[in-house]
């Protein structure tokens, strides 16, 4: 490839740099106004056909004279310094209008951004900036940044990116004590870690030299060596090696006695939830530092432990009547100690806690009942019998007011007779022992109308989803056999009833609304008859998303790069639940802004605003009190679809209607398409109008420099064994373009 110049050139000023990849770059040293106005060529040929010409012409223009919106340099490259492996970050802030764009060069060549990804632009914060990461040995070279518009090119000044390579010798980041103490038969983990560049290996010896392990194979930075049943004071040696050297550190693990267990453990000041524990410390050389208690319910797993300084400690929170296991141990300097002997004691009774379970009834005749209960969880002590209270009065009667019926403390179940006669009865059953009464049980009722099912026990009720509920429950008491349950619930318009017409223990309720509250009641019937309906239990259906959309308002752009959204919330009774969040959805549409230049397929500039082309949904989360939010760092004179969508803790609902709006125009924009020297071949570049016919004229391209600055002109061709056209001439130089970001 061969560059000429149509006047006589000031060869020292003049340097011309080419790869044998077909890249060639020639470079003018400080342009002055006497080059305004230079024509430049450049010839390919690669034996095949006619060669291949380019031409562009060169505008310089004083510095008194640049327009506005001229590319500068902000803020130059500057000498870095940069370890192998890390990340290495090249200054250079530019400024422009248009804005410009940033290709950056290493020894006068271009670099191709996007042809190795460890290389990136920053396009915002410090625009031009270049970043590589693990900066290789490579990547050392002088650097400069150009910027360019369609007004025209400014050169950086140039500065040198060193690259380091790390030697450090072997050195232990963690050292290690002169000496650990340990009790004899403990364990005990001897932790060594050393650092360098390269990273040394790291193994253990003994102090008489006996290997622990192979070096060879040794860890990397870090090994532990894990000493268990330690019978005899030893000294151990950690060394770490690298092709720089090697280190040692030594250690001596010191094994001494455990401490004895304490003698005299005494349990005293039993009450139903507490004890007292004492002992006296055993006879040893050196200080204990503490006490470790253990305890534990009799014949089970697990327990507790409490450490104390003291030589007695009060346990509180114990369950009544029940027997314990106590045991002490002694710590000192060395570790924990053996376990003393171990010493039980019974907590004193109270009162049960829980009530007897699943009390049932049903009518035995006209005048009596009988009653069934399941003994309680937590009787705190010997239970001596139990007693049912009983009404026909209103729920409400103080229980005072109740009758009592008494039963053995080995019975669960009783018969009360002298009742009345087709009435309903309330009844709580109570257990008893040496401390009092348990607290009542749940409440039963019941009739007294003979082969009357009783009510339905253990009923439970879980929400499957944001519509269903399950219903079960066990067999009540009966007298007649049982052939189907009601089910009573509430809902918005009053209490529905459903009638099970087969005596199956389990239903499953539909049609229910989401994130509600619901309330249920069973009863049973014979053929004799319904029984009384249990206690309701209510249940939460679950929250579901919204079952319809947000509505927008109202979409305006406010500038160049924001838009506006307002929109209401979805119908209440379609929210299914409490909104947490609303989520605004928009996309730029890629016809939306028509530009003057469509690139090639093939090329490969670079340029930040080609993500945004992909039609990629962008989102914004906001809070759910939020009725408007503005979208920024838009592009100017872009068509954006935007849509809303509601949630709830389960998820979002549907989208709402899409709602087209478009960005104001940006004041640079109208000066962009009227430039000098806009066209669809953009300055600085040599290319040929996309035409297969070799004898096409050239397209000349007018590339400006202020005075003083650096201007390329580059020019790449590929060639093969048949020909090259100036359309591969084209689509070749605009790939040249596309390193450009």
């Amino acid at each position: 490839m061969l560059f000429s110049k149509a006047i006589k050139p000031a060869l020292r000023r003049i340097s011309i740099k080419s790869l044998s990849t077909g890249l060639s770059t020639l470079r003018f040293e400080r342009v002055s106004v006497d080059d305004n106005g230079t024509v430049v060529s450049c010839s390919a040929d690669n034996g095949v056909a006619n060669p291949v010409v380019a031409e562009a012409s060169l505008t310089v223009l004083p510095r008194d004279k640049l327009p506005t919106g001229f590319p500068q340099i902000e803020l130059h490259p500057s000498l870095k310094s940069v370890e192998q492996g890390k990340t290495a970050y090249v200054s250079c802030r530019v400024r422009g209008d248009p804005r410009a764009k940033v290709l950056w060069l290493r020894d006068l060549i271009p670099l191709d951004i996007r042809a190795d990804g460890r290389y990136s632009v920053s396009t915002i914060g410090n625009p031009g900036a270049l970043m590589i990461q693990h900066a290789r040995e490579e990547d050392q070279g002088k650097y400069e940044c150009i910027a360019r518009n369609t007004l025209g090119v400014a050169h950086s000044k140039a500065a040198n990116l060193y690259v380091k390579v790390r030697r450090v010798p072997p050195y232990f980041s963690y050292k290690l004590e002169r000496q650990y103490v340990v009790g004899v038969g403990g364990n005990i983990n001897l932790t060594c870690v050393a650092v360098g560049y390269p990273m040394p290996r790291v193994f253990w010896k003994k102090t008489d030299q006996m290997l622990l392990e192979d070096p060879a194979t040794a860890p990397i930075g870090k090994n532990v060596l894990k000493l268990t049943s330690v019978e005899s004071t030893e000294n151990f040696t950690c060394v770490a090696v690298s092709a720089l050297g090697n280190i040692e550190a030594t250690t001596m693990v010191i094994a001494k006695e455990l401490p004895p267990a304490p003698v005299n453990i005494v349990v005293s000041s039993v009450t139903s939830e507490s004890v007292v524990i004492s002992w006296k410390p055993p006879k040893y050389n050196e200080a204990i530092n503490k006490y470790i208690v253990k305890y534990r319910l009799k014949y089970s797993k697990g327990g507790k432990t409490v450490e104390t300084l003291d030589t007695s400690l009060l346990l509180d929170k114990l369950v009544p009547f029940q027997t314990y296991e106590f045991t002490v141990q002694s710590v000192g300097p060395v570790g924990v100690g053996l376990e003393s002997l171990l010493v039980e004691a019974q907590t004193k009774p109270s009162k049960p806690s829980s009530p007897p379970v699943n009390p049932q009834a049903r009518s035995l005749n006209r005048n009596s009942i009988l009653v069934k209960w399941g003994p309680c969880e937590h009787p705190n002590g010997e239970i001596t019998g139990y007693k049912v209270l009983y009404t026909n009065d209103e729920e409400t009667t103080p229980l005072d007011e109740w009758k009592q019926h008494n039963a053995k403390s080995d019975e669960l179940m009783t018969s009360i007779n002298g009742l009345e006669s087709d009435s309903k009865y309330f009844l709580k059953v109570f257990a008893q022992n040496s401390q009092g009464d348990s607290p009542p049980s749940t409440l039963v009722t019941v009739s007294t109308r003979q082969g009357i099912p009783g009510q339905p026990p253990m009923l439970t009720v879980k929400a499957l989803d944001s519509r269903r509920m399950q219903l079960t429950w066990d067999k009540p008491l009966y007298s007649s056999p049982v052939v189907g349950y009601t089910v009573r619930y509430n809902t918005s318009d009053g209490e529905k009833e459903l009638t099970l017409t087969s005596p199956h223990e389990k239903h499953v309720v539909t049609g229910l609304h989401p994130d509600k509250y619901y309330f249920f009641r069973i009863a049973a019937y014979s053929d004799r008859g319904q029984g009384e309906f249990t206690e309701p239990m209510i249940e939460k259906t679950i929250a579901s998303i919204p079952l319809s959309a947000p509505t927008i308002i109202s979409a305006a752009a406010t500038s160049s790069k924001s838009v506006e959204i307002r929109w209401k919330s979805p119908e209440q009774k379609k929210l299914n639940g409490v909104l947490t969040a609303y989520r605004i959805s928009f996309l730029r549409l890629e016809d939306s802004k028509p530009t003057s230049f469509q690139p090639d397929s093939e090329s490969e500039e670079y340029d930040d605003t080609d993500a945004l082309a992909q039609e990629e949904w962008m989102s914004v989360v906001v809070p759910s009190d939020v009725s408007s939010f503005v979208l920024s760092d838009l592009l100017p004179y872009s068509t954006y679809q935007i849509t809303v969508a509601a949630s709830t803790m389960d998820g979002y609902g549907p989208e709402s209607a899409i709602r087209d709006v478009k960005t104001l125009e940006d004041a640079g924009s109208e000066e962009e398409s009227s430039a000098p020297g806009n066209s669809s071949i953009q300055p600085h570049f040599l290319m040929f109008p996309d035409h297969p016919c070799d004898a096409c004229a050239p397209a000349v391209c007018r590339a400006r420099a202020a005075p003083g600055y650096v201007e390329s002109l580059r020019g790449q061709v590929r060639g093969n064994t048949k020909s090259v056209t100036t359309h591969q001439m084209h689509r070749n130089l605009m790939r040249l373009g596309r390193l450009e970001r």
